[in-house]
């Protein structure tokens, strides 16, 4: 099979077929990667670091025309693609950085007790390992931080592990570019390999089921996700899947946080149709009292909002087909913004409106995530209802609470949250995550496969280490170890 380029503005195809990786080339692929991987974990963290920034900086040599064919095959448009690129390089710095001062991967002495059992025992050296060859699974909505060379093999590197990369078919062109200039820099300072690159459905679930492949990593939908961690799990020998399968990120509006009605409800419009509401963050589920005045905002500015267009005619018929199952479930009326119709991947935005009593007679309401322009609305009439829905929310990513600190009610509402994301935010939008030390982007089932781990920030890198305990070793071996 073969995949080319579809740009989602014009709906049309473009540019050459790249053919998806032949059997035989999966299985060189995955012995070239297997002989990387003795080279590139032997290598010094200095080495490592010193790739590392070696590849961001040709990622931003080469940025202009990085985002222009990126725009071509996702349509997310120049300012927000020059972004991701700054996000991407950023992140592959902040992991070099942490190579070069230890975080993560300095070992921990536990100096011989003279002592006793238990208290008595001899000297420890506690040590991480790199796991061994990683299969990333690149995102369709971001086609530089979360694909190719987007956090998960930043971590994965950095952990000193090699990578097999499978491209997006959304951004196939993109895929191939960035890994060019990647492949450029680790071949110059001797490491070639350490990424490589593979196209098409087959190709990935091969990989995946390798024996000679220890660790996997994905970003996307639910089903994808899940059939991906469930071939990890039931191989001969399983292996860690961190799958992030996507989220409806509640958010609740309290009466003490509406001091400003239309200005509530633009900056939750802004978030909500955020990258035409192809996030993994935008805010699916809004909570607000029953009669509020932002309501009424809410329903009027969507009015004003046009459409910009999906990722891929696969991305446009998920949304809409969930959007209608959503409202024929809740039977609730669709309230449109503008649309376009030129033969481009639009769908109107769009919010459905419904309350407490409505969702709790159809709880499969708060499962549908609508990955696209559109928002469930629901109307509250007290905190007990409010605790209700919460019961019923599966696991989210991120969640927030719009709240006066003297509300009486926040601390029980935040705390029953909490429960249910991996990051809550106070009277700020789950939008925008930052890759810092203090981010944890995962959460309960079905958010991720792994909530204690994170795919976002520096602790992503702790993934792909394995602890190694090493007794009674003299210091000059436990150094070369």
């Amino acid at each position: 099979m073969t995949t080319q380029s579809f740009n989602p503005r014009t709906g049309k195809a473009f540019g050459p077929e790249i053919a998806d990786t032949s059997a035989s080339q999966v299985e060189l692929i995955i012995d070239k990667a297997v002989a990387a991987f003795e080279k590139w974990s032997a290598a010094t963290a200095l080495q490592r670091a010193e790739a590392l920034m070696g590849i961001a900086d040709a990622l931003d040599a080469n940025s202009t025309s990085l985002v222009e064919i990126a725009d071509l095959e996702t349509g997310l448009g120049l300012p927000r693609l020059t972004g991701e690129i700054g996000r991407t390089t950023f992140q592959l710095r902040e992991f070099a950085r942490t190579l070069i001062d230890g975080r993560f991967i300095k070992s921990e002495v536990d100096a011989f007790a003279d002592a006793p059992l238990p208290a008595g025992h001899p000297e420890l050296i506690r040590s991480l390992s790199p796991l061994g060859v990683v299969v990333v699974f690149g995102a369709n909505n971001f086609p530089f931080a979360f694909s190719v060379l987007g956090g998960d093999t930043a971590s994965a590197l950095a952990a000193g592990c090699a990578v097999i990369a499978k491209a997006h078919p959304s951004h196939p062109q993109t895929s191939n570019q960035v890994f060019a200039f990647a492949q450029q820099v680790l071949a110059a300072q001797g490491f070639s390999d350490a990424l490589t690159l593979i196209h098409g459905v087959e190709a990935g679930v091969t990989v995946l089921n390798s024996p000679k492949v220890s660790a996997g990593a994905f970003t996307g939908s639910r089903r994808g996700g899940r059939a991906l961690f469930d071939i990890a799990q039931s191989r001969e020998t399983p292996i860690p899947f961190y799958g992030e399968l996507g989220s409806v990120n509640p958010v609740i509006i309290l009466n003490s946080a509406i001091t400003d009605a239309s200005a509530l409800a633009s900056a939750y419009l802004d978030s909500l149709l955020l990258g035409n509401g192809q996030f993994c963050t935008n805010p699916s589920i809004l909570l607000v009292p029953a009669k509020s005045p932002m309501l009424t905002e809410i329903e009027r500015q969507i009015l004003e909002r046009k459409p910009t267009p999906f990722l891929s005619p696969g991305t446009k018929s998920a949304h809409d087909s969930n959007r209608l199952e959503l409202a024929k479930l809740l039977g609730s009326a669709v309230v449109h913004g503008q649309e376009i119709n030129d033969g481009g991947l639009y769908s109107a935005p769009a919010i459905l409106v419904t309350n407490v009593a409505s969702v709790l007679a159809q709880p499969r309401a708060l499962e549908i995530e609508c990955f696209g322009p559109t928002g469930l609305v629901i109307t509250y009439e007290n905190v007990s209802e409010l605790l209700k829905i919460i019961a019923n929310l599966e696991g989210a990513l991120t969640g927030s609470v719009f709240s006066a600190t003297t509300d009486p009610d926040a601390v029980t509402l935040c705390s029953a949250l909490a429960r249910k994301v991996g990051r809550l935010s106070w009277n700020s939008w789950p939008t925008g995550v930052a890759v810092t030390i203090g981010q944890h982007h995962g959460g309960p089932y079905p958010a991720s496969t792994s909530p204690i781990h994170t795919s976002v920030g520096l602790h992503a890198i702790v993934r792909f280490l394995r602890p190694v305990s090493y007794q009674n070793f003299p210091a000059e071996i436990a150094a070369k170890l």
